[in-house]
């Protein structure tokens, strides 16, 4: 077989192969849009906006846990509890851990934070759970306070 041919079937095949993983992966993320909005809903409470639209994302019956104090999570990011907030723009370098559970009806989020200078360390654990409508609810969230 003439090398011609050869090249033009490899790229054939390398060309399919390539648009068969694009749309996989295309689907894996339509699949894992329900966590993927979570986590840009934990990523704006963090920075302390879209906190109405954050807010809905909230099951209720949410808690936050803040060192040795348990509180509603929907009051804290409300406002309506202003001895403790989530929302802190002085820390930088957001990394994130999240997954959920083969059934998709739970999942968590670890985000790391660390402020400008580097000095302190936050960590941040979300977990949100599918209500009886099939959305993604934030049912508890426990955070470092931050302090050293």
């Amino acid at each position: 077989m003439p090398q011609t041919i050869k090249r033009g079937l490899l790229r054939l095949l390398v060309a399919s192969l390539c648009i068969a993983l694009c749309d996989s992966f295309g689907t894996s993320q339509d699949q894992h849009e329900g966590f993927w909005m979570m986590l840009q809903t934990v990523q704006d409470i963090v920075a302390g906006k879209n906190l109405e639209q954050a807010t809905r994302a909230i099951s209720p019956e949410a808690t936050l846990v803040w060192g040795s104090r348990m509180e509603n999570l929907r009051s804290v990011v409300s406002g309506e509890v202003a001895t403790c907030s989530l929302a802190d723009t002085s820390y930088r370098g957001i990394a994130v851990q999240g997954r959920t559970n083969s059934s998709e009806d739970m999942g968590f989020i670890v985000l790391k934070t660390v402020k400008a200078d580097t000095t302190v360390v936050r960590y941040h654990t979300v977990v949100f759970l599918k209500d009886s409508a099939g959305d993604y609810k934030i049912s508890t969230w426990h955070a470092g306070d931050g302090r050293q």
